[in-house]
């Protein structure tokens, strides 16, 4: 599991992304851009025969594919253009998987995160700019550049040094009871060292312990050895980090407050951290890439790769994110939406690392090298990506109860799965959103 981005997912789509995988990077870097980008879309009657189409089309690839089951939707920022679901929630019960099935999606739970990073920012509570040893109830030093200060700006552009160790990462996991002892893949997880002790299970208590030089969790090894500011790394906790702050200045948890100002107004209504008991018939099984069922989980730093929602929910929200890019959204100013897309590298200010397929950043926006903004996610049994065309002025999202890459690597079979899918859904995009 771990990597709730994995950047490996998040080359996917270059696309895409949640945090200890990164190797599949390498094989999607440039795809999601070339579709979305450069895809011709074939001749279709009308908007009806082809959607009508591209379900045919989706459902025939589905029957090819080793998806258990997913979700689509291609939107833009006055309507969702298309959304639908494909194969089982629930392998054993034969439930469809639908537009409303509830599952994690991993490091596109980080688009959230920026969000409230910007509305905080516009309430005051901190800049992006902040040393956040001016916000922390403790103080967080990078070991090997103890002068430089860590700024939020660093938190959320992946350059304040902080790196995901993944033995401790590991940890962060949770298994509610009750938790089948005899469940094979539950303990080849727990062999390998997933699973949180009884320290550490609140956000902030397991961050002093990891980040302060009197944690038990610490080392210095828990930063790389270049300054904030001058290297690029992708960081999960740096994220939950952000999180924290704001649940630091704002008085409520982060799950509260992103209810408050995100999911609440947008009416994102089935959408949260943690599961809800009164929602648990919605809920998808995940799954690995032999479509053995996952152990139910979450985790300590949620903030990083905890959300689950739907494609109907997440469709609002990429809605919204259209729109604010084009200065029409509702949740933030426009001026606050420009910076949380705004790229932050340059030819002036380049840290080193960064992937030339994925370039740049905004406040935990991915900007891929034609444009294309978003974010991907890949954690146990999650798939995820999410990404709009600025230029175009449309973008389209993925959701499926199953992992590109598990404990055993990449799966090539699902991986070309999934290419298939997104490219028939580039071929429609366009038509779709120039009839609507």
């Amino acid at each position: 599991m771990i990597n709730k981005n994995r950047p490996y997912i998040k080359a996917a789509v270059s696309q895409w992304g949640h945090a200890a995988y990164q190797s599949v990077e390498k094989y999607f870097s440039g795809f999601i851009v070339s579709f979305l980008l450069l895809y011709a879309t074939p001749f279709v009657a009308d908007a009806q025969s082809s959607k009508d189409s591209l379900t045919q089309a989706l459902n025939e690839q589905y029957s090819k594919s080793g998806f258990p089951g997913f979700s689509v939707a291609i939107v833009n920022k006055d309507s969702i253009l298309y959304e639908q679901g494909f194969g089982f929630a629930d392998i054993d019960k034969k439930l469809p998987y639908n537009i409303n099935t509830l599952q994690p999606i991993a490091s596109v739970s980080k688009l959230f995160i920026g969000m409230a990073v910007m509305k905080a920012v516009e309430q005051g509570l901190f800049t992006l700019d902040a040393d956040i040893n001016g916000i922390l109830p403790f103080k967080v030093v990078h070991p090997y550049n103890p002068e430089i200060p860590i700024t939020i700006k660093h938190l959320v552009t992946h350059t304040s040094g902080i790196v995901d160790h993944a033995d401790t990462y590991k940890k962060t996991y949770i298994y509610p009871p009750p938790v089948k002892e005899g469940n094979a893949l539950y303990q080849l997880m727990v062999s390998k060292g997933y699973g949180a002790t009884a320290s550490d299970t609140t956000l902030g208590g397991f961050l002093k312990n990891y980040l302060t030089t009197d944690g038990h969790l610490f080392k210095k090894s828990n930063f790389n050895k270049a300054a904030p500011g001058k290297r690029y790394e992708y960081s999960n906790l740096a994220s939950d980090l952000v999180a924290y702050l704001i649940e630091v200045k704002s008085g409520l948890s982060f799950a509260a407050y992103t209810e408050k100002y995100i999911l609440g107004p947008l009416h994102m209504n089935a959408s949260g951290w943690f599961a809800r008991p009164e929602l648990k018939d919605r809920n998808a099984i995940l799954y690995t890439g032999l479509k053995v069922p996952y152990p139910s989980y979450t985790s300590i730093c949620y903030p990083d790769g905890g959300l689950i929602t739907s494609c109907h929910d997440l469709s609002i929200f990429l809605k919204e994110n259209i729109a604010g890019y084009q200065g029409k959204g509702t949740l933030l100013e426009p001026a606050s939406f420009s910076i949380l897309m705004q790229p932050t590298f340059s030819a002036a200010y380049k840290p080193s690392d960064i992937n030339p397929d994925e370039p740049n950043i905004g406040v935990l926006y991915t900007i891929k090298k034609n444009g294309i903004i978003g974010h991907s996610g890949s954690d146990g049994g999650v798939t995820s990506f999410l990404y709009f065309n600025p230029e175009k002025g449309y973008g389209m999202l993925f959701i499926a109860n199953t992992e590109l890459e598990g404990l055993n690597g990449i799966n090539k079979n699902l991986l070309s799965d999934f290419q298939k899918i997104w490219g028939i859904m580039s071929q429609y995009g366009t038509k779709l959103h120039n009839r609507s």
